[in-house]
């Protein structure tokens, strides 16, 4: 759990600052599913956090390259269904006994006091010793995803979120050809931490021609790794539509929503900041990610028949959820009235910033946890996509010179004490000023009034 600073008083003027301030010093525990137990402070690049403002927290996840930052961004979280043990065991100190349970493990809580009637070597008779349970050592045990995607482009990654939600996983980024090591030894920490009795399963995105048979086949080879799983397609309209059926007919959504009632959040697949931006909702709205070949539908008709076998009609009080569409972006927006598609909701701002600022606002309430990444570069926006989607938060973006006015517009509207603000991606990705940025708006949400 990220612990927000129990020393700080509520100064937040826009809501309800007198009660907030009469209230005294606030400590709040903020845990939401997969998130990090704390966010790793080592970047070479830019210090780690960026700046605290108030109460709200901004922290940076950033390193040299891309597959770096994933790593680090994976390093940040706490992923998959892993449990600690304690293994405890007698400790009864110094002599020589039969019958002793020194150093015996022992399914007793650590601090049982016991007393044994044991033989003494040396005084040949028997004594009464004590003993107490010691805890041994702690190991971790449980089952563990892994999401790896291509470095080097989106298209067979844009429907990850939802599927990184439900598994609890991080997305790695990996170059085609061979399998990178620094990324393999993430896949064999995170691995470790499942043991060998748990069931480590390694996701890859697409086909060979994004991630080679050489890639895999060495990821096969990582200690504890149960085995890889491949989603592909045709083409990344179809291979959206498999990451889609997998997510929820495979590893099941939260409301348990069956794979004919999903929502579908219909989106461009040409690019990739509408769709990442959509991924973050659609996996806290019970969603999928489905692609439209910019303002057409895909050619071959992967989207539509998706969107054709679900559920057309309901019968109150026998299926849970009722399927809703939404179009985020203008061009998906377009293709959906162009093909007469109809959707509950379509987000389309003025530009990607905007959309990604109004799919936030109108998916999530009150969230706790925000991301922003580049609307301009996909690999760290990639990775911020799963990171927060696991975090049940939005995806903001934001120009990488400055903050966008829209994406600041949001975090004045929405950021609440101790929630945490985490941009992702290093200097080629979002500038330092960005951060800089995000702190000023802190900073002036946050300013004590004027008595």
């Amino acid at each position: 759990a990220l612990l927000a600073d129990p020393g700080l008083m509520s100064t937040k003027t826009r809501r309800g600052i007198v009660a907030a301030l009469a209230a005294g010093a606030l400590s709040l525990t903020l845990a939401p599913s997969a998130f990090a137990d704390v966010i790793n402070p080592d970047t070479p690049e830019i210090g780690v956090p960026e700046a605290t403002a108030g109460e709200a927290n901004l922290y940076r996840i950033a390193d040299e390259d891309r597959i770096l930052t994933a790593i680090k961004a994976s390093k940040s979280g706490k992923w998959g269904d892993i449990a600690e043990r304690d293994w405890n065991r007698w400790e009864c100190g110094a002599g020589f006994f039969g019958g002793s349970p020194d150093g015996r493990f022992t399914l007793q809580p650590a601090g049982t006091v016991a007393q044994f009637d044991v033989w003494d070597f040396g005084t040949r008779e028997l004594v009464q010793i004590t003993c107490e349970v010691e805890t041994y050592m702690t190991t971790t045990a449980g089952n563990m995803d892994i999401i790896v995607a291509r470095a080097d482009d989106y298209p067979d990654a844009l429907a990850a979120a939802p599927l990184a939600d439900v598994l609890d996983a991080p997305i790695l980024l990996n170059p085609t050809g061979a399998l990178d090591g620094g990324v393999k030894a993430e896949i064999a920490r995170l691995a470790n931490l499942a043991g060998p009795r748990g069931l480590v399963r390694v996701h890859l995105l697409g086909g060979t021609n994004a991630l080679s048979a050489a890639v895999e086949n060495e990821i096969d080879t990582i200690a504890n790794v149960d085995g890889t799983l491949r989603y592909q397609g045709i083409d990344r309209y179809e291979t959206a539509v498999n990451i889609a059926g997998v997510t929820v007919g495979v590893y099941g959504i939260e409301s348990g929503a069956g794979l004919k009632d999903v929502n579908g959040y219909i989106t461009t697949g040409i690019n990739f900041p509408d769709a990442l931006a959509a991924g973050a909702a659609a996996a806290n709205n019970d969603g999928v990610v489905l692609l439209t070949a910019g303002t057409e539908l895909d050619r071959r008709g992967f989207t539509e028949d998706f969107l054709v076998n679900l559920r057309d009609w309901v019968a109150d009080g026998l299926f849970a959820n009722t399927s809703e569409n939404f179009a985020v972006g203008g061009p998906s927006a377009q293709a959906v009235a162009d093909y007469d598609i109809r959707v509950a909701a379509s987000y389309v701002g003025a530009d990607r910033y905007e959309t990604a600022a109004i799919t936030a606002t109108e998916t999530f309430d009150d969230p706790e946890f925000m991301a922003i990444v580049s609307g301009e570069n996909f690999a760290d926006a990639l990775v911020g996509s799963g990171f927060i989607a696991n975090a049940d938060g939005p995806l903001l973006l934001t120009r990488n010179a400055f903050l966008s006015p829209v994406t600041a517009d949001y975090l004045m509207a929405n950021v609440d004490d101790g929630d945490t603000i985490i941009v992702f991606g290093g200097k080629a990705s979002v500038s330092p000023k960005v951060s800089a940025d995000v702190q000023d708006v802190l900073d002036d949400l946050f300013a004590l009034p004027e008595w």
